[in-house]
């Protein structure tokens, strides 16, 4: 059913439009408000140089107990590519930092998963038991060999030497 009127119009399903009648002053009020507030939220984050990914770093940072200026060496250096992990076996470099101490290897790179003190970040906490056991094979085992998830095999990063160290610098956590 159809009326003349041009202001209301009946549709099929029998809602019938009223269109001289003005929506609510709240409701209008509230609806430009939302656009005004969304376009100077999205003017903010994106023209006052905020970002996540320097948050992030920052976190880290003070995770590690960086100062500003390693953190902004950090930043600015270009990312060193990871070796994959199919890459020939090749005999370790011997260096001077070959002759490091367990606290100094832990410190360079064990550190940045499982935390300064090995309680644990990213990686689990060194202090509690191990999930593939607390033995000096199995440590070494997971030193070397990696273990699945996100725990990287060192064997090719360093000496025979310098993972035994590790090693009983770990079991004494």
């Amino acid at each position: 059913m159809s009326t003349i009127d041009p202001h209301h119009e009946e549709h099929a399903d029998g809602i019938v439009e009223d269109r001289e009648k003005a929506p609510p002053v709240y409701f209008t009020v509230l609806f430009y408000g939302l656009i005004i507030w969304g376009v100077a939220f999205m003017a903010f984050y994106l023209l006052s140089g905020w970002s996540s990914g320097v948050e992030f770093q920052e976190k880290m940072a003070a995770h590690k107990g960086e100062s500003p200026a390693q953190q902004l060496a950090a930043a600015t250096a270009p990312a060193t590519p990871i070796e994959p992990a199919t890459a020939p076996a090749t005999a370790p470099v011997v260096t001077a930092e070959s002759d490091m101490s367990g606290q100094a290897l832990f410190k360079k790179n064990c550190a940045g998963c499982h935390g300064a003190e090995g309680k644990g970040a990213f990686g689990p906490d060194l202090s509690a038991d191990y999930k593939y056991g607390k033995t000096n094979m199995a440590v070494q085992e997971s030193i070397t060999s990696g273990r699945p998830g996100n725990m990287p095999a060192f064997k090719q990063k360093l000496s025979d030497d310098e993972i035994e160290t590790l090693t009983e610098f770990i079991l004494s956590l």
